[in-house]
């Protein structure tokens, strides 16, 4: 528990909410935030455990926050690994150990799935995330992230 809310992991009567927040999660970082898009694909997930999964920080019946972890199969990592793709708190309860609590649940989560370690992206305008990283063990690598469609 964390600043009143609790983290579990994510139902699909969630789904509508998880998308919402996703899709402003991307906004806030001018990614594309194609609402259609981001529900299928939160959908999917809740649809395929072995893709990933979802988790909710919650307030009483309110989603204030919500991470969600791929699973791969990494060479680098000698085999199953996570990615921490989003980890989003609705912006009245940054401060107060949501976002901590989500990533710890993430982590805990993967591990107990089998994962060997858990990669994730900070953009570089994103104090704030980078120090929670770091504060919770992670290290930055020197490498850029590239993609294609």
């Amino acid at each position: 528990m964390s600043g009143l809310a609790t983290i579990g992991t994510a139902v699909a009567a969630e789904a509508g909410a998880v998308a919402r927040l996703l899709t402003r999660q991307l906004a806030e970082h001018d990614l594309p935030a194609d609402a259609d898009r981001v529900t299928r694909a939160v959908d999917g997930i809740l649809a395929d455990d072995r893709v990933g999964f979802l988790l909710v920080a919650r307030r009483g019946d309110e989603v204030v926050g919500v991470s969600y972890v791929a699973m791969i199969w990494s060479l680098e990592h000698g085999g199953p690994s996570s990615w921490l793709e989003e980890l989003y708190v609705l912006p009245a309860w940054r401060g107060q150990g949501v976002g901590a609590s989500l990533l710890r649940a993430s982590l805990a989560q993967a591990r107990e799935r089998g994962c060997l370690m858990m990669d994730l992206e900070v953009t570089e305008d994103h104090a704030r995330a980078a120090h929670l990283y770091a504060r919770e063990g992670f290290v930055a690598l020197p490498r850029g992230r590239w993609v294609r469609g």
